[in-house]
């Protein structure tokens, strides 16, 4: 069994994605594996290419909503320590999100693969004892743990994760990896290569001249029963740290400890009356084992500087959402046939208004309040196989996957954020915008200007859409004379909207509208200080448009993809 643990930024979705896929178990393991990148468009007509070592394998068009499955070619895992070619790049000419699942028999890894506006130039390391953690589910190993000196033994080694970096630009790169007593090291990657090198603890930090994506991974960790699990974590960018947390509860998530890096010392508190306290930690990394009085329910944590914090089993490292990067709305793919949960955050005022694709949640859903805090969580069953869609109307949540492999193994973490704005309307992914054009053109060309870009020409039709127009006009502060979505019938002189809605209300300028041969087609003078009058002018005159791109909700159109 394996696991790949994902992080989470404050959004998910991009145009420019670089990944890779390390060693699942073992590359000659019986059972074949299959590597499949989940692509899911956010708007129309989006063109996306895959290239693997700089070779094509996919590419075309999505609509809206639309997620496309595209199997990756053999050889794809890297299992060596060393230098590769073996990055994965995905690119778009619009908004997408990226999702990764590897399959090796009963061995699943998930992963939100992060665009590269989510990704730094700073990672700090952090290096759990996993030979500690092994040891509470394996009584059977521990003569062999370690010698009578104390001292690591092959097993302690073998436990320490992987450190797999990928350059994710199209330049050379300059890493230097910063250690606890030793000299640094410094390298040069080529554009999109990677790096696999063997861990421990004395690693602290990385650092490059250009964006890098730093995963920790395992083969195969040694867990219970005589068997082993392979484990991956993307790591956040220094820049995308928090300084307060939300903690699932133990027995949902099956995790048995937690763990701290930051490269500052850190004042930390946590818990409310009667389980709470305080610590002061030096910079580094932590096990944190006041945890273990969390098991039974949620509990808030504060620090005094921006920390990673992070759930730890033997089989999966999972980050915590800080709460300032909750956000409106998440995109969940549900990846297992034996059970899939969410659990979701909000502010318990606001439990009633959390929706499932287009409804509100079920008032069945048990609701827990987090001592201490305005929030409450509640644990809500997936469809298998399925992508959905969770949001909020009003405020900002939190949402984890939490999923099963038919050996009960755990996997999941953040789901994919879609936007951090609520909207009672649903999840949005384009914001109404009102602009103005840069080219001068004529009322005709107007309407295809503003059509290409997914909108149309502004049409005032009532006076809280022209209270509107004025409005924004006056924010971007716009001048001079623009087009407007009001014209003259040909066959019977009225004035009509483009809309089609009724021409009842007008503003027009004193003297306007002018006679018929002087103009057929509207504007609207642009005056901050002035009151946004119309006026007739030639439809062949050129201008510039005013558009107005209304609000677009994220809807799923094949969700079983």
């Amino acid at each position: 069994m394996s696991v790949f643990y994902q992080s989470h930024a404050v959004v998910n979705y991009g145009r420019d994605f670089v990944t890779a896929f390390p060693e699942n178990i073992a590359y000659y393991y019986q059972s074949k594996v299959t590597n499949v990148l989940k692509i899911t468009s956010l708007h129309d007509n989006t063109y996306f290419s895959i290239t693997f070592n700089g070779t094509s394998v996919d590419k075309g068009t999505l609509s809206a909503g639309q997620i496309k499955n595209v199997s990756l070619p053999d050889g794809v895992e890297e299992y060596q320590l060393n230098r590769s070619s073996k990055s994965i790049r995905i690119t778009s000419d619009n908004d997408i999100t990226v999702f990764s699942i590897s399959r090796r028999g009963d061995s699943v890894q998930t992963n939100v693969v992060q665009p590269v506006g989510n990704l730094g130039k700073e990672y700090l390391i952090p290096f759990p004892n996993f030979t500690e953690i092994t040891l509470m589910f394996n009584t059977y190993g521990v003569s062999n743990q370690a010698d009578s000196s104390g001292s690591s033994s092959p097993s302690q080694t073998y436990n320490f994760l992987r450190l797999l970096i990928i350059n994710a630009e199209d330049k050379d790169n300059t890493v230097t990896i910063k250690l606890k007593q030793s000299k640094d090291t410094t390298f040069k990657l080529s554009p999109f290569e990677l790096i696999q090198m063997q861990g421990n603890d004395s690693l602290v930090k990385v650092t490059a001249s250009a964006k890098i994506s730093v995963l920790l991974t395992h083969p195969c960790l040694d867990t219970y029963f005589c068997r082993c699990s392979m484990v991956v974590h993307q790591l956040r960018p220094a820049n995308l740290l928090g300084d307060s947390f939300l903690v699932p509860p133990f027995y949902m998530t099956n995790y048995s400890r937690m763990f701290l890096t930051s490269d500052q010392s850190v004042q930390l508190k946590y818990g409310s009356p009667p389980l709470y306290g305080s610590q002061t930690l030096d910079p580094g990394s932590f096990n944190l084992s006041f945890y273990q009085l969390l098991k039974d329910g949620f509990s808030n944590i504060t620090t005094s500087q921006p920390v990673s914090l992070r759930l730890i089993r033997t089989t999966s490292l999972i980050d915590l959402i800080p709460v300032s990067m909750f956000s409106a709305c998440y995109l969940v793919h549900s990846t297992s046939t034996t059970k899939s949960q969410a659990v979701i955050i909000v502010e318990t005022a606001q439990v009633q208004d959390v929706h499932l694709n287009s409804r509100r949640f079920n008032s069945t859903v048990k609701w827990n309040v987090i001592n201490g805090t305005k929030y409450s969580w509640a644990a809500v069953d997936l469809y298998p196989l399925m992508s959905q869609i969770i949001w909020h109307a009003s405020s900002k949540i939190a949402v984890y996957v939490f999923e099963r492999m038919e050996s009960w193994a755990p996997y999941g973490g953040p789901a994919i954020s879609i936007n951090e704005e609520p909207d009672p309307n649903g999840c949005v992914v384009t914001p109404e915008v009102l602009d103005v054009g840069n080219l001068s053109i004529s009322w005709q060309a107007s309407l295809q200007y503003c059509a290409t870009r997914g909108g149309q020409l502004a049409g005032p039709t009532w006076t809280n859409a022209h209270h509107y127009m004025a409005q924004k006009l006056t924010e971007i502060g716009a001048s001079g004379q623009a087009w407007i979505a009001l014209r003259r019938s040909l066959l019977t002189t009225e004035w009509y909207w483009q809309s089609g809605r009724s021409f009842s209300f007008t503003n027009w300028a004193q003297g306007q509208p002018v006679s018929l041969e002087k103009g057929m087609c509207a504007s609207v003078w642009m005056e901050p200080n002035g009151n946004y009058t119309w006026s007739s002018v030639r439809c062949c005159s050129s201008l510039r448009p005013v558009c107005y791109i209304p609000t677009r909700w994220f809807s799923l159109i094949n969700p079983f993809a």
